[in-house]
């Protein structure tokens, strides 16, 4: 895992600076967790099924493909590989769930599409580039360019307010704070947080809170958005109101969705439900 600054360093009285490190900070709470660390019209007939499918692996609407991905860790002494030889992809505007029992590998999965881990062996191509042998500047800017995260606990700054915490994607992009407030300002409109632009993390409820980890995984319109457990740390209105701003505002920009989930409930808002079992596809 490649840049995990500290931001337990707290803010002075006023306006918080958004100069941050160059990381990608749309992915983090003090630091950025790999996926799984405690830490519009929708398909109501999900497709289950295996990550290819019938699918060619060079097609040219895929937003990512991972191709014979492996990965290993070393427990007491043994090794165990927790993704052996997985394909997948996902083209643009589609969403898709991966499903399985806890250590079967999805949150491993998700953290090497998001760049969070390396693989092994195997290939990952997102946005038309192989990502496998960048370097880790060139992995964090290319993170912060194309992917978006949206973590099961948030993973918002604390010291900053919902409006600045959406706008740091577009600082570090090198926009202007006040024309990143405004558009933060305009999309916490859409997820319906108007009037909660000025409020801190610690002062709003976990839905609220997961609504502006999705506006701020949304904000730069990326190729690619990532969500870990979305839903599993809200009540059941809350999980399906999120899913819906998540699928409307993923649609609005054409990204490519990946969403991990035990969820039963929200499974009919995928387009394919891909489950994982032992580090393979069923």
């Amino acid at each position: 895992m490649v840049g995990t600054p500290n931001f337990s360093q707290a803010f002075p009285d006023g306006t918080p600076s958004l100069r941050l490190p160059s990381f990608n900070v749309s992915a983090a709470g003090d630091r950025i967790p790999v996926f799984g660390e405690n830490s519009g019209q929708t398909n109501r007939h999900p497709v289950i099924g295996s990550g290819p499918s019938s699918h060619s692996m060079t097609d040219s609407s895929d937003v990512l493909m991972a191709r014979q991905i492996r990965k290993s860790y070393e427990i007491g002494g043994d090794r165990r590989w927790v993704l052996d030889g997985v394909d997948f992809h996902v083209r643009q505007g589609e969403c898709v769930f991966l499903s399985g029992p806890s250590g079967s590998g999805k949150s491993t999965l998700l953290s090497i599409m998001g760049c969070l881990l390396r693989c092994d062996s195997g290939d990952v191509v997102i946005a038309g580039r192989r990502v496998n042998d960048l370097s880790a500047a060139a992995i964090t800017h290319f993170r912060r360019e194309q992917i978006g995260f949206v973590f099961q606990r948030f993973q918002l700054i604390r010291g900053l307010s919902a409006e600045d915490n959406v706008a740091v994607p577009l600082t570090l992009q090198g926009m202007s704070l006040r024309e990143a407030r405004q558009r933060s300002g305009d999309l916490l409109k859409r997820v319906g947080l108007e009037h909660h632009r000025h409020q801190l993390p610690s002062s709003m409820s976990p839905g609220q809170c997961q609504r502006v980890a999705i506006a701020r995984a949304v904000i730069t319109s990326p190729r690619l958005v990532l969500a870990d457990e979305p839903t599993a740390a809200l009540d059941g209105k809350s999980g399906v109101d999120v899913m819906e701003i998540l699928k409307e505002l993923v649609a609005s920009t054409g990204s490519a969705t990946v969403v991990v989930t035990h969820d039963p409930r929200i499974l009919k808002y995928a387009d394919r439900v891909c489950e994982i079992e032992n580090g393979q596809f069923k």
